[in-house]
């Protein structure tokens, strides 16, 4: 099976920008000297124990998560971190192939759908027993299920994030339209809005990450997973989205934007609401200032229970590093003292459930998502890649009028279950 993972990884995963994480992110220079071959933790600065740390950060993320580091370390008597840039490419390489020869950082940062793949592949320390020895393990259960992998955990929620619904408050008021809570509201609000000027409603459909990062809340919230789309939930989800582009109230150019595009859309005004996640509150602030909308939740079936996907990314620690040393670098940047406020400063949220949000966020738009992390879906699977492939070759079957969600979701639950069948 770990030949298996590592192929799939490498042939499918750089290109899915895995380390950028799901709010989005370029790559950066490192600031300062560091460790750049990641090789194995030694003692250091007053007998300290060294851990690199690999990321792919922003130069202004880079700047302040510095800042942090340098924090940890003065405190610390045991510990000495380092950060290391390193490109993406080249970091999932290392990942894959130079565990193998023990040629990699202590520890990485990697979007949090990628856990389960590298901890099924052997990449990652389980971190079980510290995580059970931790009197701060407190976590809502979407971060928590990110890094958990057979029961076992292979990480911390490091900085998280979620999607919400986007609606355009002016557009509602003047159809006389409510904001949708159920997915029959959604079809009926997003046709009544629908105009020569706009469409009611948008999502990412686009065949890439981004796409089943979108459209795994409405399969969750009827129930479905990545191992049952051919559940009735799942079906049905995918269908209302073909639906309503063959009936245009969205418009089918959903299946090329990617969740950049649509903040552009909404903000040019030819979208009544969208799916987007809260990276995308201050870009439409930028861009459309005088537009007066709001968020809400995604609207869920009958019978439905509310569900956003969960983004952002997660702090592992690689097979055979310095653990302790890691550990105690993680527990402090993770916990309830330090956790809350790094992710403000981060423009993300804790996956911690101690967390009072309302201490730390006085917008009430921001607040909405943090308090919405409690509804957060991680997508889990030791072959997540493969498996959203096959999610994304279906539901673009659909929106393309190629085929029905039935048709689509059973071919693509017969990829699913070989790929089960081989683990």
């Amino acid at each position: 099976m770990k030949n298996r993972v590592i192929a799939a990884l490498m042939t499918t995963v750089i290109a899915a920008g895995m380390l950028a994480g799901c709010g989005g992110g370029n790559d950066a220079s490192s600031t300062g000297d560091s460790k750049a071959d990641g090789s194995e933790a030694s003692e250091g600065t007053e007998g300290k124990t060294e851990v690199t740390l690999w990321h792919a950060l922003t130069d202004e993320e880079v700047d302040l998560v510095q800042s942090y580091v340098d924090d940890f370390n003065a405190q610390s008597k045991s510990a000495e971190v380092t950060l290391v840039y390193t490109p993406t490419d080249e970091m999932i390489k290392q990942l894959t192939i130079g565990n193998i020869a023990g040629d990699m950082a202590d520890m990485v940062l990697m979007d949090n759908c990628y856990t389960s793949e590298f901890a099924a592949s052997g990449v990652l320390e389980e971190l079980t027993d510290h995580y059970n020895n931790w009197n701060e393990n407190q976590f809502l259960e979407g971060p928590l299920q990110s890094v958990t992998y057979n029961e076992g955990i292979y990480g911390i929620p490091y900085a998280s994030n979620c999607l919400a619904l986007f609606y355009n408050e002016e557009m509602l008021a003047e159809a006389k339209v409510e904001v949708p809570t159920s997915w029959d509201e959604l079809k009926t609000a997003a046709a009544a809005l629908t105009t020569d000027e706009h469409t009611g409603f948008a999502l990412c459909g686009a065949k890439d990450g981004e796409g089943t990062f979108q459209m795994y809340p409405l399969i969750a919230s009827a129930g479905g997973d990545i191992n049952h789309l051919d559940s009735e939930g799942s079906i049905e989800a995918v269908q209302m989205i073909g639906d309503m582009i063959e009936e245009g109230s969205v418009s089918k150019e959903i299946m090329n934007w990617s969740q950049a595009d649509l903040e552009k859309q909404f903000a040019s005004g030819n979208i009544a609401m969208m799916i987007n996640g809260v990276w995308q509150v201050e870009p439409l602030r930028a861009d459309a200032p005088d537009m007066k909308w709001n968020v809400a939740y995604i609207p869920i079936p009958e019978g439905g229970k509310n569900a956003t996907t969960l983004g952002g990314e997660n702090l592992c620690v690689t097979a055979g590093a310095e653990v302790d040393a890691c550990w105690e670098f993680i527990s402090w940047l993770c916990g309830k003292e330090i956790s809350p406020k790094f992710c403000k400063d981060m423009s993300r949220f804790s996956g911690r459930s101690d967390v009072k949000n309302e201490e730390w966020f006085d917008d009430e738009i921001t607040l909405f998502f943090a308090n919405y992390m409690k509804d957060t879906v991680a997508r889990v699977h030791p072959r997540w890649t493969e498996c959203a492939s096959a999610l994304q070759v279906a539901y673009q079957k659909v929106f393309s009028g190629e085929e029905s969600a039935k048709d689509a979701m059973a071919e693509a639950q017969k990829e699913i279950d070989a790929i089960n069948a081989e683990e």
